[in-house]
């Protein structure tokens, strides 16, 4: 193992063992104790800023500092009286070495102390990480409504209510005063307000969510979006296992910039460029890299196996008693992201639990070799199962997909504008087949808006990833069903143009312009609206930029074929064989539906939507089958459903007709 490996080991298991929990109680006295957590936080930055070498070096910073620890006191008088009588000496010592200008690790083991203290007591996490990660989107907008006025729409400070303020807003932008501070600092800030300033304690008026969201909003502000973009570049082309550790709110959201600096150093092996580390400050975002479930599936089963492979080497050691608190940790580690794996692949997780078992038998046998070889097996087993959250299948697959929608859409809605154009021209009414063209256009127009309207929906819903993937997929099995039961209801020519037939002459006989025009539209736009459906529901099963690019290359050929098969209708005359064609593409469109369902389940058990029974069966997720009732389920309905349809289309419908006729 390479030096920049065992760092990002060390990174990871420190992620896993010292990490806080997220969650946040909502009784009085957690409160207060947060809140002088952080006033006690904030001034030790404030003192430190502000005296060095028992030396003054900025009287503001110090002022600020004495005023904070002033208010500590007031803050700690709403605890309970047994924590106030135990904290009142160390808080009244901090004070008095503030006024002393005593060194800062002074004050900080004075500090550690009372927060040693308020956790003990109370049995909370005096800083509750997000339970998810922030929106920046969210972010800006209580930015824009609560800080903007002060510290100004980009930062600067010279919003316009900061004027005659003394202090002044600080300058959020100015990057080489802010490398030293994290998300954390600005949610303590935002949460206790600052004593002796204009900031006001938002604790009470902004929800946990809402401060999380614009703390890392506004520690994202010294640096700009072309920095952010050129720095995500940077971090995709040097180091791609970064990213795993990026995408994780809580491994990041109490780290400075400097320290993500020295990460993206060391485990890339180069100087990492100041736009990396823009990059790094507010990847972990929902909008950015926080709604990848991949990355953060990969985060924690690397997280887990680094916890195994160091309860191997304390066995090694004889450290027996650290050993077996390290398999714990390991084991919780994973825990975290079995729900995830298991919406996938059952098998996996069980896989890992049986090879979790083994491990700890080995610690307890006290056998140093027993315990090596397991820890080989629970590696094994998590690699295993960190496969199975992938969520697309073969860059071939998701090419056929996608060419086969975009035909299945195109050929339907070039089939019938063909049939108007047709028919119009039968009835002597060619002066009307503009109004077709012009629906069309529309249709088109009206189709691309609703993709850009989807598209935004994904974007600003990324809090709920899994959960908006599980219901579009849904949504597009039962379209697809819809679709293919439509398409095997045509498979005769006559039902077809009966159907073509029908919506014209109505058209015509309103004798209204927008009538003829309004077929053309609806017949596009329903394509139109089902392709964009389609489309997010098969770009949310892929994960990979092969899968996404095999996605594109589908629709830009079919795209292309489209436009061939439609020259040749008009200048040709080509007749496609509706029955084969109806036929093959109602079937295949079946599988898809029946695949897609599969997988919306999958992702809202992923979500905690819906609770997942696994079954000792193997996965195929390329295809949307995963080993739990509840998947396999809903896939037995929409085929179930299918084979109903067409015993009605072919069997049950027909019988009455038959009966009537004599046959």
């Amino acid at each position: 193992m390479t030096l920049n490996h065992l760092r990002v080991a060390g990174f990871l298991v420190a992620v896993a063992v010292f990490r806080p929990q997220a969650g946040e109680a909502h009784d009085p006295p957690a409160a207060a104790a947060r809140r002088l957590a952080g006033t006690l936080s904030i001034a030790l930055d404030e003192y430190a800023r502000g005296v060095s070498g028992g030396r003054v070096t900025n009287p503001n910073e110090l002022r600020e500092a004495r005023l904070l620890l002033e208010d500590a006191g007031r803050v700690a008088e709403t605890l309970p009286e047994s924590l106030r009588t135990e904290l009142a000496p160390t808080l009244m010592r901090l004070r008095d070495a503030a006024m002393a200008l005593r060194d800062p690790d002074d004050l900080r083991s004075g500090v550690d102390s009372v927060r040693v203290a308020l956790t003990r007591e109370l049995g909370i996490s005096l800083d509750p990480l997000p339970p998810r990660a922030p929106s920046l989107a969210e972010g800006a907008r209580v930015y824009a409504a609560r800080c903007a006025a002060c510290h100004g729409a980009d930062g600067s400070g010279h919003g316009p209510e900061a004027v005659g303020l003394v202090p002044s807003p600080p300058d959020l932008t100015a990057r080489p005063k802010l490398v030293g501070s994290s998300p954390l600092d600005f949610f303590r800030k935002i949460s206790a307000g600052v004593a002796g300033t204009a900031m006001p304690p938002f604790g009470a008026s902004l929800t946990a969510e809402e401060r999380w969201a614009v703390a890392l909003y506004a520690s994202g502000l010294r640096y700009t979006e072309t920095e952010r973009i050129a720095g995500r570049q940077w971090v995709e082309r040097t180091c791609q296992e970064c990213l795993t550790i990026l995408a994780d709110v809580k491994s990041t959201i109490s780290v400075s910039d400097d320290s993500l600096s020295s990460f993206l150093s060391a485990v890339s092996g180069e100087l990492p460029l100041t736009s990396a580390v823009g990059f790094a400050r507010t990847a972990a975002a929902s909008d950015q890299l926080g709604s990848d479930r991949v990355l953060v599936v990969r985060l924690g089963t690397r997280v887990a196996d680094s916890l195994a492979r160091l309860a191997g080497d304390l066995a090694l050691e004889g450290r027996w008693d650290d050993a077996d608190s390290r398999v714990a940790d390991a084991y919780f580690a994973f825990e975290r992201v079995e729900r995830d794996i298991g919406a996938r692949s059952g098998r996996s997780v069980h896989a890992v639990e049986i090879a979790f078992a083994d491990l700890r038998a080995a610690v307890a046998s006290r056998s140093a070799a027993a315990v090596g070889r397991a820890v080989g097996r629970v590696g094994a087993a998590i690699d295993v199962a960190a496969t199975a959250v992938s969520r697309g299948g073969s860059v071939a697959l998701a090419f056929g997909q996608s060419l086969l929608i975009i035909l299945r859409e195109g050929i339907e809605a070039i089939l019938i504008l063909s049939a108007l154009i047709a028919l119009l021209h039968k009835a002597g009414a060619r002066a009307r087949v503009p109004q077709v063209g012009a629906g069309a256009a529309a249709a088109v127009v009206a189709s691309l808006v609703t993709a850009g309207l989807f598209a935004t929906l994904i974007r600003v819903s990324a809090a709920g990833q899994e959960a908006l993937e599980g219901i579009t997929l849904l949504l597009a099995s039962v379209v697809l069903f819809s679709a293919a039961s439509w398409l095997v209801a045509k498979i005769e020519a006559e039902r077809w143009m009966a159907f073509v037939s029908a919506q014209m002459h109505g058209a015509l006989r309103s004798g209204r312009t927008l009538a003829l025009a309004g077929v053309a539209f609806l017949a596009v736009y329903r394509e139109g609206v089902e392709t964009v459906l389609f489309y997010g529901a098969l770009f949310g099963t892929t994960d990979s930029a092969a899968g996404h690019l095999a996605v594109a290359a589908g629709l830009a050929t079919g795209a292309g074929i489209l436009a061939l098969v439609y020259v040749a209708i008009r200048r040709y005359g080509l007749r496609i064989p509706l029955k084969p064609f109806f036929a093959a593409t109602g079937t295949l469109l079946t599988v898809m539906a029946v695949s897609f369902a599969g997988q919306g389940v999958a992702e809202l058990q992923a979500a905690d939507w819906v609770p997942a029974t696994h079954l000792n069966l193997p996965a195929l997720p390329a295809l949307g089958v995963f080993p739990t009732v509840q998947t396999l389920a809903a896939q037995l309905v929409v085929a179930g459903a299918f084979l109903a349809a067409v015993g009605w289309i072919f069997w049950l419908s027909p019988r009455p007709a038959l009966r009537r006729s004599g046959s």
